[in-house]
């Protein structure tokens, strides 16, 4: 009912857009839906345990779909609490925020934040308590590196972040290429595609260039949780 038209919005402005992404979003499409009750005058939607009052049904699809981007397309998933603790703090403002329709948006942006974060507090933990960086002639290590005190380093030393090794691989400096380097520890092509568009997503939004209503859930929290944990646990078991 809703595929060409969101198939179209996805399209046009996915930035990290796969080959594969095509048939494998056409597939989320077909099995994306949402129940919708009335009372009086108003409609609501209804996804897992969520619901909200909505313009109609729709209207409100591309809305719904946008915000709820690793339910629809990964699937249902639970809070998990044993994550670095700045993905933690996300995670409990993004809920509290749930409370309040008026800042859908924000919401919307805060869950997704769960995943950047997630992303850089993966690449944080892969480097260890000490981390060898090498560039041309120069070899250096430091100490209890973070992604962001990392990115921070080399630009204050200059060094052209295209000739930089780290810990032997080539630093991940800007969002495309980290979540190019974060794909190992993700394994599933349904959340990799969750994870990266709903990072696009939260670009749009921080940005100011996202012309929809959004419709949050508690479940897009709960699965954005999951994929973050999943992640790391599939970083341990590589080091393992």
């Amino acid at each position: 009912m809703y595929k060409k038209k969101l198939l179209s919005t996805v399209k046009d402005f996915f930035q990290y857009w796969k080959k594969s992404d095509q048939q494998l979003l056409e597939e989320v499409l077909d099995e994306f839906k949402f129940d919708v009750m009335k009372e009086g005058d108003k409609h609501f939607a209804i996804i897992g345990e969520s619901k909200f009052e909505i313009k109609s049904k729709k209207s409100s699809a591309i809305g719904i779909f946008l915000a709820n981007i690793p339910y629809f397309v990964y699937g249902e998933g639970q809070l998990i609490w044993d994550l670095p603790e700045k993905v933690a703090e996300i995670q409990r403002s993004a809920i509290k925020l749930i409370e309040f329709p008026c800042l859908r948006h924000v919401t919307t942006l805060e869950t997704y934040l769960i995943l950047e974060m997630g992303l850089r507090s993966l690449y944080t933990t892969w480097l260890g308590d000490v981390t060898t960086i090498k560039y041309k002639d120069h070899k250096v290590k430091v100490k209890h590196p973070t992604y962001r005190r990392l990115k921070l380093y080399l630009r204050k030393k200059g060094w052209s972040v295209y000739k930089v090794k780290v810990n032997g691989e080539v630093f991940p400096f800007s969002q495309g290429s980290l979540l190019t380097w974060a794909s190992k520890f993700i394994r599933d092509e349904r959340a990799d595609l969750a994870i990266r568009l709903a990072i696009n997503v939260r670009n749009l939004l921080a940005h100011g260039e996202l012309e929809w209503d959004l419709y949050p859930t508690l479940e897009s929290i709960k699965s954005s949780s999951f994929l973050v944990a999943m992640m790391f646990s599939n970083l341990k078991l590589r080091k393992s």
